[in-house]
């Protein structure tokens, strides 16, 4: 569902944006890898065909408003595999996730 470049994308924000305390930065990556490798197969349990089309269609733009932002990720905090991060850390890798998602789907938007 999305490309490895939108993925590379992804990982980069949140690498960029997380610091898991007590793990090098190698195997921190490699966390990050993990959740993101999986985040198109979930992706597409979670999106509506209207989502999906906006995220694949720059030319396509919605509006997900605050509701469906939240409800975005709350799926994604349960669907994803954020297991081994804190509450906290899970709740701001998937809102850096849904943030960039939402961006995406707009009129004009990508990751």
């Amino acid at each position: 569902m999305l490309s490895a470049q939108q993925l590379d994308s992804i990982a980069n924000k949140i690498n960029a944006s997380v610091d898991l305390p007590f793990i090098g930065e190698d195997t921190e990556k490699a966390l990050i890898g993990k959740v993101v490798g999986s985040l198109g197969g979930v992706l597409g349990g979670i999106l509506n065909p209207e989502q999906q089309a906006a995220l694949a269609d720059p030319n396509k733009g919605i509006e997900l408003g605050e509701a469906g932002k939240n409800d975005l990720m709350s799926q994604l905090m349960s669907k994803l595999p954020l297991g081994g991060l804190s509450d906290s850390l899970s709740g701001g890798v998937s809102k850096i996730i849904t943030d960039m998602l939402a961006g995406a789907m707009q009129k004009g938007g990508k990751l």
